[in-house]
């Protein structure tokens, strides 16, 4: 007759609980806390938002708009407001997470940067196709 099994291993008793390790690198937090503060900066004391999403006052927001093929009117503010949303999360939770798998954190503050461009970016190619329709 077989020995009966031991689910619990003596050997892995004694053992102390896993330990979370941080990898920080001086040059790599540096970048990453001076782009956070350059895009707070950005953000709260310059007229960019104004720049980058003055589009949004073109669009017709009414009853009365002419409709616009495929609907393609109806993403112009999710858009907005999805990249805006977007750029914050990859900005806070993205070196967080950069923290506890220890990878570098400087690019997290440069990917928000790059996602409130590309959609304030396709948002006013968007209105732009829109108000032809909408004129």
């Amino acid at each position: 007759m077989a020995a009966p099994r031991q689910f619990d291993d003596p050997s892995k008793r004694d053992s102390p609980p896993p330990v979370l390790r941080l990898r920080l690198v001086p040059w790599d937090v540096t970048c990453a806390i001076a782009l956070l503060a350059a895009l707070l900066l950005a953000a709260t004391a310059t007229d960019w938002g104004s720049r980058l999403f003055g589009f949004v006052k073109d669009v017709c927001t009414g009853d009365d708009c002419p409709p616009v093929p495929y609907g393609v009117d109806f993403y112009i503010y999710p858009l907005a407001w999805g990249g805006i949303g977007a750029a914050i999360a990859a900005a806070v939770v993205g070196p967080v997470v950069s923290l506890l798998k220890g990878w570098y954190l400087y690019f997290w503050p440069l990917l928000a940067i790059a996602i409130v461009v590309l959609s304030s970016v396709v948002g006013h190619a968007l209105t732009g196709y829109c108000s032809q329709y909408w004129h």
